[in-house]
């Protein structure tokens, strides 16, 4: 479809309809239960339950931590997105995995009904994603105000998906956006820190070039918005990774090597 058409397909619009849907009976069904961790743990995966579904096989989806070659960690991820195929998980436990930052594609940290504290610790985590160092680089924003990202860097996606929004329908967006600038003073960084800010029951911001949106009558037709901007992202940044160089983990000495051959020349003479 050439990009600006106002056409689409209505089977994928109505899949995707669907799906979010779904994530709001996941989300009511939740509520049954009295603890929060329990409640946003079984939030983040039913989203992580329907990507897995979506997205193409060589792509992982799970919850944990990525580190890098430095050993920096984001801390715990709700949800993270990486390269399967350029690299398995350095550990896999039964709930949590452990990914080399460059695999790492996005990051998805889900809540239920987002408040400035929330917001305020996604922007804490974002800064601590920036600091991993990817194949001895940098993850870097988005564009902004039309100048390109830097050279020779790369970027992983930082979402922050929420069930719901603890500010009030009118005048969301505004209200909200001015909660993202808050939180991104509080850590010395601007709001495109974060990609995307998305609340199934409202809408989406993206912060970096300062626009929203919010749904419709049906409060549906954001989230198709929502999975194509980060499918479109994974089309794009994954074929920008090089190969994967296990060696940069790895202690590099040259002590402790014999040189053979002149071992060996020294015994036959």
């Amino acid at each position: 479809m050439p990009r600006g058409s106002s056409r689409s397909s209505e089977i994928f619009k109505a899949v995707l309809d669907t799906a979010a849907r779904q994530l709001h009976i996941e989300s009511d069904r939740a509520a049954a239960f009295q603890h929060r961790g329990i409640r946003g743990d079984e939030r983040a995966a039913a989203l992580a339950n329907f990507l897995r579904q979506q997205l193409p096989g060589n792509i992982g989806v799970a919850k944990g931590e990525a580190i890098d070659f430095l050993d920096r960690r984001t801390g715990q991820l709700d949800i993270l997105i990486y390269d399967a195929e350029m690299s398995a998980p350095i550990s896999a436990q039964s709930e949590n995995v452990l990914v080399p930052a460059e695999s790492l594609l996005a990051v998805i940290e889900v809540k239920t009904t987002l408040t400035q504290s929330d917001l305020d610790d996604c922007y804490s985590a974002a800064r601590k994603l920036r600091a991993l160092r990817p194949f001895k680089r940098s993850f870097v924003g988005a564009r902004e105000e039309g100048r390109a990202a830097k050279d020779g860097n790369f970027r992983c996606l930082h979402v922050v998906f929420s069930y719901g929004t603890n500010l009030i329908a009118e005048g969301w967006l505004e209200k909200e956006f001015r909660r993202l600038m808050l939180s991104a003073e509080k850590v010395k960084g601007k709001p495109g820190l974060i990609d995307v800010v998305y609340v199934l029951s409202r809408g989406m911001i993206r912060p970096a070039n300062q626009t929203g949106k919010i749904n419709d009558e049906d409060q549906l037709n954001t989230f198709l918005e929502f999975y194509l901007h980060l499918v479109n992202f994974l089309r794009r940044e994954m074929p920008r990774r090089p190969a994967m160089d296990w060696q940069a983990y790895s202690t590099k000495t040259s002590k402790g090597w014999t040189q053979l051959g002149k071992l060996a020349s020294a015994l036959e003479s």
